[in-house]
């Protein structure tokens, strides 16, 4: 799944943006920038992959941005175009998608669901859900 487009790229940075980030000396620059932004979102399901079953039910706007700027980065990268703005970019980019790999964040509304193992015992009856812990340790009047 590709998390972000070339019109999104134009979206956010602008068209002379994109232009600039784009190699000139190459056969197919729109192709050079579509397997950028496959990079892209190759680089960041392999962060997903730490938390996420894979692939995603839903495109998370979330990973918009960060699928851009890593795309840009891999694109002025390879034709030494890096400033120091699109290192920093980069640099959030990843940062985030560690925290997201450590549990520390997550995808917004575009959270999927989870399916996550009961530590304790819970039943479900005709009059809902009931739950059961085990016996306090400390207290008051112990």
């Amino acid at each position: 799944m590709q998390y972000a487009t070339r019109s999104d790229i134009v979206n956010i940075y602008g068209a002379e943006y994109l232009e600039d980030l784009t190699p000139v000396d190459v056969a197919d620059p729109q192709a050079a920038v579509d397997q950028a932004l496959d990079d892209a979102s190759a680089e960041i399901d392999g962060y997903l992959s730490a938390r996420y079953d894979l692939p995603l039910p839903r495109q998370p706007r979330l990973l918009r941005r960060p699928c851009v700027d890593i795309a840009a980065y891999i694109l002025a990268n390879a034709h030494t175009r890096l400033t120091d703005t699109m290192e920093k970019r980069y640099d959030q980019a990843i940062s985030f998608l560690t925290k997201i790999a450590a549990g520390k964040a997550g995808l917004g509304a575009d959270e999927p669901d989870a399916d996550l193992p009961a530590t304790g015992s819970v039943s479900s009856g005709e009059e809902g859900l009931s739950f059961s812990a085990r016996p306090r340790r400390f207290g008051r009047n112990r």
